[in-house]
């Protein structure tokens, strides 16, 4: 019979991502890949939002992947996409930037933690990348490689938060 574990936060998971990215690299399956968003909301969409710098196309933000002047198409470039940690540390500079609370009350906020490996399938034409800006060694983009239609990239987007694992409120001992 296999053993179910049940890991209450992301320092129960510290080691055992460790060893478990050791074996993973070791294999050539890539690395495992983070995504920290607010508690609840999906891990690849964003809630519309019509103005500002988040601005979304059919829950696409303008500032995560290049646009063509139309807004409907989605244009390849290898240092443009959603963000992911391949890094423990990295991690926990993202993490802390979802959970500082900036309101009046002193409980933190709470956030999930998607994850997915590097080396696991993924729709045609996207691809995971590292970032190439100093100081960046841990940050990786999940890319298109080839000119897409918007519709194309949500489907897609969509079908690969399916395929991803979650930590519910990753908060507790972090």
């Amino acid at each position: 019979m296999n053993k179910l574990l049940h890991f209450k936060s992301l320092s129960d998971l510290k080691s055992v991502i460790s060893s478990l990215e050791k074996m993973i690299v070791t294999q050539n399956q890539g690395r495992l890949l983070t995504r920290p968003t607010k508690e609840g909301k999906h891990p690849t969409i964003y809630p519309e939002q019509e103005k500002g710098r988040f601005r979304t196309v059919m829950g696409v933000r303008i500032c995560d992947y290049k646009f063509s002047d139309d807004e409907h198409w989605v244009l390849p470039d290898d240092q443009w996409g959603l963000s992911f940690s391949a890094t423990w540390i990295d991690l926990q500079d993202v993490y802390l930037m979802f959970t500082r609370n900036r309101g009046k009350s002193s409980k933190p906020k709470k956030a999930d933690i998607y994850w997915v490996l590097q080396g696991s399938y993924l729709p045609k034409h996207m691809m995971f990348v590292q970032d190439r800006a100093p100081g960046k060694e841990g940050h990786y983009f999940l890319t298109v490689t080839k000119k897409m239609k918007i519709s194309t990239l949500v489907d897609n987007l969509k079908w690969i938060a399916g395929k991803m694992s979650v930590i519910k409120d990753g908060s507790i001992g972090l």
